[in-house]
């Protein structure tokens, strides 16, 4: 059968890279995990949402977290004495550690309605409402994924091709398998020699030469030309030959470890959109497009082509003011623009018709598996040695979280969404919860539900943007956080730790995090409010209100219905002639992966397009495919030490404070592409 060959093809690339050994008498739960993982998780969320109102910081990486988490734990063995140790630190202490902190070290999503809410509508929750709102919006997600393990964790073909690479690293540096010292000893040194190069290597984009970020030829061809400009800016335009020798840029696609059909068709829907489609609408001035300031613009516009100030068009109590908005005339949206959202529902749509026609086997055989019956060791190890999660957990972190939010709801009308409004975002949720889960473990891409949630709650209520705003992210949060957690467990059963230990750290991290960010939200606000609110500009442009800006923008759209039927029919081409020729390349064509492609910009600069590319074809294509033990070695182990390198690259950086370098040619101060004439 075809499913048992797609089986098998994922229990060889797991077995290349996971051991199928346990040990159940490794400690777990130990002091160590929580002292260093509470620190770690303090420290990043700290960072991470100080990060967030910054214009230009590095992201807070799990790869940081767990390179830095090896030496405190070590040093942490010799401080303690053996009554707290309980053993020497291992690895699964050490996965323990990043699964806690790495839950709480980002900013919360739902940060961005206290933030929005404190600096454009000038509404204040509170801090037990702000504390209320965080909590709820991070952990209610968590109560879903006991209906995930049997869909998305069992299954071998649920590779969650991403934390092959945490497994990779942590086997690494924990000397893994005990029978291939030499092997291991080899893969270490690897590591080591591609973790420091990329870090040296990372000071030239980051600081000496910023335009190998964006490597523009049409530009630096003949800038005078405002076509070349337009096709050839990496970051303001089409991104048409447009190059990267920077991994914080190359690496956002993941091209060391994303299966190279997924590749394909995320690039592809890219490639098509934004170097086809695109300038065919622009250059055409269509829907006058050449009268807006950038072609792929996601601002809001009034009728005359200038920015839109929503203030203008908005009642004291935040809803829409009918006859101020009739005078500035409808809003406007490019028409590139226009075109992403309309493809966001389609992509939306595509998941739930490709899931049915390619998984819909491996569903069936979900719903009627039992413990036990798992061919999967790695699952024959977890469920013969480890208790699970009781489903009361789940339910009971659900129903807590899901009473936080009503009594949330109730206390603070300046929310304007309902509690019925509520449940409908968190149905939305469960319903798109499996078929994208699906299309995440196989494909190593998450597809979000901000826009339809946009749409559905601006339809319902219109002229309400914080309902609009609170209805997204509660919706869209259920599904990511539920998925998070669906992705740790999977990387726990690889890594055979005890399924109830993981949950416990995830959502003590999550809770813990959460409220660090609320507290750094206050601070930063209350200090930098008239940089953050645009009152006045930051001389240093270090502090501005950017992401909460797009934030509030998108609270007033709610896009087009058009993308629902076109993405419901188009997984049934490749589909249908899959089954009329059998030809496997029809299987490989991921529909929900070429329309998420298709509107990755402006949110992915395009100087990502063609390196990604390049480095995809270069290991999972052809070293894959001609030299499979060269690969089998070190693919992921090259890519956990370039990540985690550019991580740890970009962190110095930023807290030695190096921002800038002479100017030259290579770091102009007027555009580091050289898109801009003088440049």
């Amino acid at each position: 059968k075809e499913d048992d060959g797609e089986a098998d093809s994922a229990a060889a690339i797991v077995r290349k890279v996971v051991p199928e050994t346990d040990d159940p008498s490794l400690p777990t739960l130990t002091p160590r995990v929580w002292i260093l993982g509470t620190l770690l998780c303090v420290f990043g969320a700290a960072v991470s949402q100080l990060f967030f109102f910054k214009s230009n910081a590095p992201s807070f990486s799990s790869f940081f977290i767990i390179l830095i988490a090896h030496p405190l734990g070590k040093w942490m063995d010799r401080l303690l004495p053996d009554s707290l140790r309980r053993g020497a630190w291992d690895k699964k202490e050490h996965m323990l550690v990043g699964i806690l902190a790495g839950s709480g070290a980002s900013a919360a999503y739902a940060g961005e309605i206290i933030s929005v809410q404190d600096l454009y509508y000038h509404s204040d929750l509170g801090n037990f409402g702000g504390l209320l709102l965080l909590l709820s919006t991070q952990l209610i997600g968590f109560g879903l994924s006991g209906l995930t393990y049997r869909f998305l964790v069992r299954p071998t073909q649920m590779l969650w091709p991403s934390q092959l690479v945490t497994v990779t690293l942590y086997e690494t540096l924990h000397g893994g398998k005990k029978d291939q010292r030499s092997s291991d000893s080899s893969q270490m040194r690897f590591f080591r020699r591609a973790f420091l190069a990329i870090f040296s290597w990372q000071f030239l984009p980051a600081v000496v030469f910023p335009g190998l970020s964006s490597i523009a030829i049409l530009c630096i061809l003949n800038n005078r030309s405002w076509i070349m400009r337009t096709l050839g800016s990496g970051y303001n335009g089409f991104g048409w030959f447009v190059g990267s020798l920077d991994w914080s840029v190359v690496g956002q696609v993941g091209p060391l470890y994303t299966p190279w059909f997924a590749q394909c068709s995320y690039l592809a829907g890219t490639a098509i959109n934004i170097w086809i489609v695109a300038p065919l609408l622009y250059f055409s001035n269509w829907w006058n497009a050449q009268d807006y300031d950038s072609p792929l613009a996601a601002h809001l516009y009034n009728a005359t082509a200038g920015r839109l100030n929503v203030h203008e068009i908005l009642n004291a109590d935040l809803s829409l003011n009918e006859a101020r908005y009739a005078e500035v005339g409808p809003l406007r949206l490019t028409p590139y623009f226009a075109l992403t959202y309309g493809v966001s529902f389609a992509v939306l749509t595509s998941v739930l018709t490709s899931v049915a026609l390619w998984h819909w086997d491996d569903i069936r055989a979900a719903l009627s598996s039992r413990t036990g019956d798992s061919t999967d060791v790695h699952v024959e190890i977890v469920e013969r040695n480890y208790l699970p999660v009781p489903s009361s957990h789940y339910a009971v972190i659900f129903g807590l979280n899901l009473l936080a939010a009503i009594v949330l709801l109730a206390f603070y009308p300046q929310l304007q969404l309902p509690t019925w409004g509520l449940l409908l975002s968190l149905s939305l949720a469960l319903v798109c919860l499996i078929p994208i889960g699906i299309i995440s473990a196989i494909t190593n891409t998450t597809i979000g539900l901000n826009v339809l949630t946009e749409f559905v709650a601006g339809f319902i209520w219109p002229g309400k943007p914080i309902a609009n705003i609170c209805f997204k992210v509660y919706g869209y949060m259920c599904l990511l956080q539920s998925l998070d957690l669906t992705s740790d467990m999977k990387l726990g059963l690889y890594m055979h730790v005890p399924p109830r230990d993981l949950f416990v750290c995830q959502c003590y991290g999550t809770a813990v995090g959460s409220v660090v960010n609320f507290l750094l939200i206050r601070g930063v606000i209350a200090a930098k409010r008239p940089y953050l609110d645009g009152s006045i500009a930051d001389p240093t442009q270090q502090w501005d209100g950017r992401k909460p800006e797009i934030f509030y923008s998108a609270s007033v759209i709610w896009g087009l219905i058009g993308g629902f039927l076109l993405g419901a029919l188009l997984p049934l081409v490749p589909w249908y002639i899959y089954k009329r020729t059998g030809k496997p390349f029809w299987k490989q064509i991921s529909v929900p992966l070429v329309l998420h492609g298709a509107i990755a910009p402006p949110q992915t600069p395009m100087n990502v397009l063609i390196p990604g590319f390049i480095v995809s074809f270069l290991s999972q294509f052809w070293a894959l495919r001609y030299h499979t033990r060269w690969f089998e070695k070190y693919a992921y182990v090259l890519s956990s030490a370039l990540d985690a390198g550019t991580s740890v690259q970009a962190i110095v950086i930023y807290i030695l404070g190096i921002s800038s370098f002479w100017e030259w040619w290579g770091n102009s101060s007027i555009d580091v592409e050289h898109c801009v004439p003088g440049s």
